[in-house]
Order: C-alpha cells, then structure tokens, then sequence
C-alpha cells in the first residue's frame, strides 16, 4: 500500500512515545536522575495528580506501576517520567514524524546515558486522530448484529491486531468530544513487549518499525473516496 506522507487537515489531536521499563536503582531516584539531564532545555516541571497519592497506596496498585509522577515541557512538546516510565508527546501540535522522530531519539540517548534501566519491558507508540464527524461512514468497518448493520448511535469499537510483532489496539469511538467539537476518534496504540532485550541499541529500527505499522492501520481503515477529500501527498 502506498502511504501518503501527509493528509490536510491532519487529524492527529496526539501523539505518543512510551517506553515502561525495570530500574537498577530505587524507583524514587529515577525522575532526578533523568531530569538532571534533560534540565537544561526543559527546565519547567509539574507535579501530576498522582503524586498526591500516599507511597503505600500507589506501591499496592498494580495499575499505578507504570504511571508518570512529572511532566517536563516546552512549547511543542511534553515528557513524562515516573519510576517505571517514560512518554514523549508532540503537543499541542503534532510537528511530522521526522521532527517527532528527531526529538525521541535524542531523549532517549539521554535516559540511556545515565544508565538506570535495566530491562524494556514495553514500546508504545500511540496516535489519537480526531474528525469533526461521524466516522463509520467512511472507514473499511462494518458491525453487524444477525447480519444487519447497526445504526452506530454512540458506537464504541475496541479490538487487538497482531502486526507482525507488534501488537495495535486500535478503538473507533463516534461520540467524542475535543476542544468542545463533537466528532469521533481512532486511536491506534501499537505496542511492542518482546524482542527488546537490545533495545537501545536497535531503538531507531524498533520504534521506527513500529510507527509504520501504527500508519499503515491508520490509512487500511480509510475508504478510498474519504482519503481523497484529505488531500492525501505521497
């Protein structure tokens, strides 16, 4: 399939890098090590809600293993680091994969100076598109209940693809709200959990690998007509 390389508008309200991990130092260590090398450009922190949860109630809770305590930003782009994890997002605008791209890799080459990871355990690159209309008129999906279409009134879809190791959650949702217009949503999330033993060292390939898959999902859902009104450049 032939790829474009940019639609206009382009859809994508966010878009994220994530990468959990196993420390060799105590958690609690880990945001001032990264932050020590990432100060100079980033120097603004915020503190995110979950740091206002007690040590014991956020150690018990599994769910919590992977959540980000601190946000570091600047005007087109947002860090995330907590004590199993990292995310980079291009916001509030999405800048192409190139600049994206550029702005992961030296991040990481950061995190991977100060030598506190011990294990990847996870690769998630995740792009949330936004469309000012009901969108499953226009995708290559149909759900059926007795062999009769639905009438998609406040349709949520959530499924898992294997993708040639990676894995994509991909969800369709036609009543959602951003920046108070209403519209639906696809959200890709592909992810990687094996084969990341070398990470660092393969991280280009990995996560470039795993962009693609995300963008050849994201345009296999649009009908042919649909794209073309997207002003599709290849």
């Amino acid at each position: 399939m032939d790829l474009p390389k940019t639609i206009d508008p382009c859809p994508i309200v966010d878009a994220l890098l994530e990468v959990r991990f196993t420390t060799v130092i105590h958690p609690n260590a880990v945001f001032g090590l990264i932050y020590n090398e990432l100060k100079k450009d980033y120097p603004k922190v915020e503190n995110l809600p979950i740091l206002q949860l007690p040590d014991a109630v956020r150690a018990a809770d599994p769910n919590f293993q992977f959540k980000p305590h601190y946000k570091l930003l600047d005007k087109e782009f947002v860090i995330q680091i907590g004590p199993n994890v990292v995310s980079i997002s291009s916001y509030p605008e999405y800048l192409g994969w190139e600049r994206f791209s550029e702005r992961i890799f030296d991040i990481l080459n950061r995190v991977q100076k100060v030598s506190i990871i011990e294990d990847v355990k996870r690769l998630g690159i995740r792009y949330i598109n936004f469309f000012e209309q009901g969108i499953f008129s226009d995708i290559d999906m149909d759900v059926t209940i007795n062999d009769k279409p639905i009438e998609y009134r406040n349709t949520i879809v959530r499924t898992e693809i294997e993708q040639e190791g990676f894995i994509s959650t991909l969800q369709i949702t036609n009543n959602a709200v951003h920046q108070s217009k209403q519209g639906s949503l696809i959200d890709i999330d592909a992810f990687k959990e094996d084969g990341l033993q070398d990470f660092f060292d393969k991280k280009e390939e990995i996560i470039g690998d795993g962009h693609m898959k995300e963008k050849e999902l994201f345009y296999s859902l649009l009908k042919e007509d649909f794209l073309k009104t997207l002003n599709p450049v290849y």
